[in-house]
């Protein structure tokens, strides 16, 4: 029996010199599927990339390639929209609409919208028109309304026979601002969701809003733009 001690193994067992050796010849011979490169770990060696006619080969991407890695757009739906799409009742835009439906069916925009639609919905008198709108707006993403308000504090005061507490409500800076620009309270709180949303595109037909699309794009980055605008603008 051959004592076992340092560097002494079973007959069969390679030194580990040779184990040693050995690996190295493997790493430095292996193909691998992808060059490593200067300096990269693999399970604790640094790997080598092997050239091949002299030139390093690298996986050649085009830029093409990442075109389905960008984001959706994601564009918010004023109520005129939501109710045009609804009754197909505009018809300098209806070509436009049917192409922004069929792309959000094959999911190249997102298209979202916000309870203030439905609160614009809901003073539809006539209750056929209003129940069809309705049908749509719950098609859509629903944006999460963010309060353009807030309770900054009570005001209280009283005699000796009464007294009385008084809500102090501060507007948010941004709803201000668009006030500011002159839209009407409703437009300003729709275009307010959006910008809190983080939407890229504001489709409307109102022209109140889109006389302001120029100070809205520069201060909120939106971009204001009536469907056929947008459709024109994506090539669809």
């Amino acid at each position: 029996m051959v004592p076992f001690g340092e560097g002494v193994g079973f007959p069969s067992e390679p030194s580990p010199r040779h184990r040693l050796e050995h690996q190295r010849d493997t790493i430095n011979t292996i193909s691998l599927k992808k060059p490593f490169g200067r300096g990269t770990k693999c399970n604790g060696r640094v790997g080598k990339r092997k050239k091949i006619g002299g030139n390093d080969r690298r996986p050649s991407v085009s830029s093409g390639e990442f075109a389905d890695l960008r984001p959706n757009p994601k564009v918010y739906l004023d109520s005129n929209i939501v109710s045009a799409i609804a009754k197909d009742d505009t018809p300098t835009e209806s070509e436009a609409l049917n192409r922004l439906l069929q792309a959000w069916d094959d999911k190249k925009v997102d298209l979202v919208t916000s309870e203030v639609t439905l609160w614009e919905i809901s003073a539809h008198h006539d209750e056929l028109k209003r129940r069809l709108v309705e049908r749509t707006y719950r098609r859509l993403a629903k944006a999460q309304i963010i309060r353009w308000y807030e309770l900054a504090g009570m005001y209280s005061y009283g005699d000796r026979h009464t007294w009385i507490s008084t809500p102090i409500i501060q507007n948010d800076p941004a709803y201000e601002a668009l006030l500011a620009f002159g839209l009407e309270v409703v437009d300003a709180q729709q275009v307010f969701v959006a910008v809190k949303q983080k939407c890229n595109i504001f489709l409307t037909c109102d022209m109140g809003v889109r006389d302001r699309a120029a100070a809205i794009k520069d201060q909120f980055e939106l971009i204001v733009q009536k469907p056929s605008e947008f459709v024109a603008s994506q090539g669809w």
